[in-house]
């Protein structure tokens, strides 16, 4: 914009009149002129040597208005540059700005000028003006600054509003009313707490200036000052080294770069931690929270960095400055994890329920097809069909006379009878020999003999190969069952916690309020049951009994879970979430509109290209181990046998029973039978096998 933005202050009342009126004693015309004409060269000078490369502002009022003509606005350089013109009453405060001026100055910031030239007579107009642009940030307090000089801007109260407008140039006219004297604020020496102004040069009438001198950049070289850094230890980025006893971390090392490319001294110091119960605050009172905190000693000016793992919030921007991230930490939880053990069913753990169920049931079809690959055989060669399928014959049988086993000459054939006798039978004759005969194969175990008839060798072969197969997958499956870890069961996803009904933890509020803003549907319900907690020092012990879970970055967690293993917590009893809930850039903390921003900002963005700050966060976190388990050998022990033991307990306790049924059976079936002879048993077993179906 080439053209004149005069936004001139119409409602004001006052003119030159009134200011003439107001001083004491009243100058003569001729005074004032010669004021004015001189006051106008050393601008036009100035904004010359300023170099303005984009637009420039003027504040003034009515006495110096008349300074700002065409031929001043012409000596911003070879070509137009933009500009902005206010004129201010001279009796009007300005703790709170008229809404003109506030439309000015954002005007102004949105266009990013580089001077502001401020002709204010009224020392306490000019003084509540730079406080207003402290404390709003409606300017950037970095840009150059040119002042009348007036005792009332160096009070105690403006501290901290020179030490960060460090580039500002104080006019100040000579006794001898024929020269200026230009000075500005004396940087780094302001940081110890005293407003010193450094002389810069006299200018006199024809003279020029030099802006090497007028304009320098006093805050890429600090002179060896000593900067107060506040520390909030928190992994990785600041912690203490005992062996060394030293802070070591990310941000401390990109503090010690700071220090190497400014030239001045950090002095570290440990913030005290706030009780757990100041951290239980509202929403609506964050500010209490932040000046108890790391946040609250720059609010404090107590520091002039501070680091310690902050994140992007925006009520620390409220406060204080923030630089460029340097690092993007994945937030996430630290939960409970429980195993899923299963030791003692590993034995049936290589096949589904569904393959067992074929692989039963194909044990029951391929022993009644062997039940009937014999009975047909039997049809074909016109042997004996006695044997089959007794259980449907037993009907139609007529049944012997009971009497008749009585007699003498019936008990003397039966003594008499050998196993010749009995009718000539093939092993796969009987149903409960098929089924018994294919589950041997299915273990593996031999036939006693093969099969006399070739139908039944033949499909015995092929169940072989069957066996064999099935067999092998078996095998397979258990050696990786044994070789993989038991599975456990964990928390992976904010819908996975929610379920859980565990406690959310965290040590910020701001934490707590990103959940509760949040759009997810899962995070507002985790946020709504967050609580803040302050002592870590019985934290893992908590979780490892799920009776919480803590927020936080993933290699704070991995530490918190090193630590709880150094306090007897097992480590697979915590668990860090896989999903990570949001990725944060962390950065540092400087103060309210600091004139170290942009050095800060270039110096980190120079480590981040060099591949440093990923170097230092490699060293940080060496020694905090992944989530990530090494696989476990292919080791039989004591545990994982485990299954053989609940089997073999089955099979005694089968055994036991079956024992219990024979011994019943014998009892209550056997000895009862007409035939049977306590002291000659062998006539009953000659009975059984020479009449089956008796």
């Amino acid at each position: 914009m080439h053209c004149l933005a005069l936004l001139s202050a119409c409602l004001s009342l006052a003119t030159a009149a009134n200011w003439r009126e107001m001083a004491s004693p009243s100058p003569s015309p001729s005074t004032v002129d010669s004021y004015q004409a001189e006051l106008k060269q050393l601008l036009e000078r100035m904004l010359w040597r300023a170099q303005v490369q984009r637009c420039f502002a003027v504040i003034t009022d009515d006495l110096h208005l008349a300074l700002y003509d065409r031929r001043y606005f012409e000596a911003a350089g070879r070509s137009p540059r933009p500009f902005y013109v206010l004129r201010v009453n001279a009796s009007e405060s300005l703790n709170e700005p008229p809404r003109h001026l506030e439309l000015l100055l954002q005007s102004v910031k949105a266009s990013d000028c580089d001077l502001v030239v401020l002709t204010l007579l009224n020392g306490w107009q000019a003084k509540q003006l730079m406080r207003f642009l402290y404390v709003s940030r409606a300017l950037d307090m970095q840009s150059k600054f040119i002042l009348l000089h007036d005792v009332r801007l160096f009070a105690e109260d403006m501290l901290h509003v020179w030490s960060v407008c460090v580039n500002a140039v104080f006019l100040r006219r000579q006794q001898d009313n024929s020269s200026y004297s230009i000075s500005t604020i004396a940087f780094p020496g302001i940081l110890n707490g005293v407003v010193v102004v450094k002389q810069l040069a006299t200018w006199e009438v024809g003279k020029r200036i030099d802006s090497a001198i007028v304009f320098k950049d006093k805050t890429r070289n600090l002179q060896g000052a000593e900067l107060p850094v506040a520390i909030a230890e928190h992994v990785p980025m600041v912690y203490w080294n005992r062996p060394t006893n030293r802070y070591k971390g990310v941000e401390i090392g990109i503090v010690k770069a700071l220090a190497k490319a400014l030239n001045f001294e950090p002095v570290y110091y440990a913030v005290n931690e706030t009780e757990a119960g100041e951290w239980e605050q509202s929403a609506h009172s964050n500010e209490t929270h932040l000046e108890k905190g790391l946040i609250g000693e720059l609010v404090r000016h107590q520091a002039r960095i501070g680091i310690g793992d902050l994140h992007t919030f925006q009520s620390y921007v409220q406060h204080v400055e923030l630089s460029a991230p340097h690092s993007v930490e994945c937030l996430t939880f630290l939960t409970p994890e429980s195993s899923a053990d299963e030791s003692w069913q590993t034995f049936i753990l290589p096949f589904s329920g569904g393959m067992w169920a074929g692989v039963l049931l194909s044990l029951v079809v391929v022993g009644s097809i062997f039940y009937l690959i014999s009975y047909f055989n039997a049809l074909l060669t016109s042997s004996s069909q006695v044997s089959f399928f007794r259980c449907l014959r037993r009907k139609r049988v007529a049944k012997r006379d009971p009497l008749s086993w009585r007699r003498l000459s019936f008990r003397i054939t039966l003594g008499r009878a050998r196993l010749t006798d009995a009718p000539h039978r093939d092993i796969f004759d009987d149903y409960s020999n098929c089924i018994l005969l294919t589950y041997s194969m299915l273990l593996y175990v031999a036939l006693p003999r093969m099969p006399r008839n070739w139908p039944l060798r033949v499909l015995t072969g092929w169940y072989w190969i069957y066996c064999i197969l099935l067999v092998a997958t078996y095998r397979a499956s258990f050696t990786a069952i044994l070789a993989n870890p038991a599975a456990s069961i964990t928390i992976d996803t904010l819908k996975d916690l929610s379920r859980a009904r565990i406690p959310p933890t965290t040590g910020a509020v701001e934490n707590k309020q990103f959940f509760v803003e949040s759009s997810d549907d899962a995070a507002r319900e985790v946020g709504a049951r967050m609580e803040i907690v302050n002592n870590t020092d019985d934290l893992t012990k908590r979780i490892a009994r799920g009776q919480c879970a803590y927020y936080d970055n993933e290699y704070y967690l991995r530490y918190l879970r090193t630590s709880g293993a150094a306090k007897g917590v097992a480590t697979g009893a915590l668990h860090i979430m896989r999903e990570c809930v949001v990725h944060m850039p962390v950065v540092l903390a400087l103060e309210k509109n600091s004139a170290l921003k942009p050095h800060v900002n270039n110096i980190i963005q120079h480590l981040c290209e060099a591949g440093l700050i990923s170097k230092w966060l490699r060293d940080a976190i060496i020694r905090l181990p992944a989530e990530e388990r090494a696989p476990q050998e292919a080791l039989m022990n004591l545990h994982k046998f485990w299954s053989s033991f609940v089997a073999l307990g089955i099979g005694y306790l089968l055994s036991i029973a079956v024992l219990l049924v024979e011994q019943w059976h014998f009892r209550h079936v056997v000895m009862q039978h007409p035939i049977y002879n306590a002291h000659n048993p062998s006539l009953y077993y000659n009975f059984r096998r020479l009449y089956p179906d008796e």
